[in-house]
């Protein structure tokens, strides 16, 4: 099959594509002199099915027309394309001119993108997550992973804290029940300790804590 001499340059070009991005890729020169026999080297020709003397697909022959008359880019990279067995492809295709400017051929990428897909579905499910509805929360985070109890307890307090919006030494009763009844909820007077804590940080005593608790 004789080669135009612009082309045969990109004839090595085609091997090393496809050896770089592997069997999922195909990589296909054309001369289109010949749009009937187009295809004068192609590596992973199983893709699409195709080998040499295939011819020149419809899009080749619009970017042949269009590239006569420079009407677009000489490169068309990263478009969606499928082969007849619904093999998703992403392509790319190069016009290549001569020393005069004139369009001989083109070289054309298609990666099938279908193991690709599977990754990114799996890797998608595997990254979903479901809410949990509990309020109080405000990072969207409802579960705090820590290596030492007392900054678990003391980050549950700042969070009740900061709640109410004041200074436990401006809050009346009632501020001090809806504490006393986040912290219950939060369950952190499960934790040994804790209320003794609680009753620090409200400046109250042990036994009023106890008595909230039996409030709330």
């Amino acid at each position: 099959m004789t080669v135009n001499k612009y082309l045969k340059t990109f004839i090595p070009l085609v091997d090393a594509l496809a050896a770089t991005f592997g069997q999922n890729c195909e990589v296909v020169l054309h001369d289109l002199s010949n749009p009937k026999k187009s295809v004068v080297k192609i590596a992973n020709g199983q893709i699409t099915g195709r080998k040499l003397g295939s011819p020149i697909t419809d899009l080749g022959l619009r970017l042949l027309e269009k590239g006569r008359n420079r009407t677009t880019s000489d490169a068309l990279i990263g478009y969606r394309t499928r082969t007849p067995r619904g093999v998703e492809l992403k392509s790319t295709t190069v016009l290549i001119r001569d020393s005069v400017g004139k369009v001989v051929g083109c070289l054309c990428i298609n990666l099938d993108v279908t193991p690709y897909l599977t990754a990114k579905d799996f890797l998608e499910k595997m990254c979903r997550t479901s809410p949990i509805e509990e309020k109080g929360y405000e990072s969207g985070y409802p579960e705090k992973f820590e290596s030492n109890v007392d900054i678990l307890i003391n980050d549950l307090i700042s969070q009740a804290l900061k709640k109410v919006g004041k200074p436990p030494a401006y809050m009346d009763k009632g501020d001090k029940l809806q504490v006393i009844r986040d912290l219950k909820e939060k369950g952190i007077f499960s934790i040994r300790g804790s209320t003794k804590k609680v009753s620090k940080e409200l400046n109250v005593a042990l036994p009023t804590i106890y008595k909230y608790l039996e409030e709330v």
